[in-house]
């Protein structure tokens, strides 16, 4: 169901970024309505960008640690975390209240740099820009035919030998719990994207996060039509009723 058009992406995101920007990025039921602790949030981070790059490193992959973008980067969860190791790292985003929290919370300035990004491609940076792409808990905000899109950005970007990773889920699961409500029930039956349209078109609805999937075998013809070859793929537990892998990409 291909009805969400990239304004209503950045319309969402920039509304939860005014209201609760960490917990918009990472929704940790005990965290909601700014109880997120500032140091504890970024250092997810840090322990996220170190265990990515060690299973990197266990790969047998050789990052040049020269230029990184962080796609999706909301505040800089991860962009600083990149900074620790990088010489130079680009967020971008596609919420202006993101990236100014983002600008707020930089305390790596000299290198770390953080863009708005409103358009459906990355045409603020030209090819063969990037040592590294990493891209979390992103993409699978989006209709599959803007994730479809970035992947292949993702890839005119990357230097020659440059590498990216990526997360989405691949299908949604949707177990009916005996103890739930029947409108719970009934909910778990009803597609995501159907429930994203009808609350985009409903006056005044609170902004959804909505969740959508791309098939693991699509995703690798994706990557290799684009000059990609996929180095590892390992599911991860990023997407809550979904089956959501890591992909790991050379160029």
């Amino acid at each position: 169901i291909a009805n969400m058009h990239i304004r209503d992406l950045k319309k969402a995101w920039h509304t939860l970024g005014k209201e609760d920007p960490l917990f918009a990025v990472l929704t940790y039921k005990d965290k909601r309505g700014g109880k997120w602790n500032e140091k504890e949030f970024f250092n997810t981070g840090k322990k996220e960008i170190k265990k990515t790059l060690e299973y990197l490193k266990n790969l047998k992959i050789n990052l040049n640690y020269k230029k990184a973008l962080d796609f999706g980067c909301g505040v800089g969860r991860l962009t600083q975390g990149l900074a620790d190791y990088f010489k130079e790292v680009h967020g971008v985003d596609i919420a202006p209240s993101m990236v100014e929290t983002a600008k707020k919370y930089n305390t790596k300035s000299r290198k770390c740099f953080y863009h708005l990004n409103e358009s459906d491609d990355l045409k603020i940076f030209p090819d063969s820009s990037f040592d590294f792409v990493l891209s979390n808990i992103t993409l699978q905000h989006m209709e599959p035919r803007y994730a479809r899109n970035y992947i292949k950005e993702f890839l005119r970007v990357l230097k020659p030998d440059g590498f990216a990773v990526f997360q989405i889920p691949e299908k949604r699961i949707a177990p009916i719990v005996e103890n739930d409500s029947i409108k719970t029930k009934i909910k778990n039956l009803i597609p995501e994207p159907v429930v994203a349209l009808y609350r985009r078109l409903t006056p005044n609805a609170r902004p959804l996060i909505e969740m959508y999937g791309l098939p693991r075998d699509e995703i690798k013809k994706l990557v290799s039509e684009n000059g990609g070859k996929i180095l590892d793929i390992k599911e991860d537990q990023s997407a809550e009723k979904w089956i959501s892998f890591l992909y790991f990409i050379g160029k």
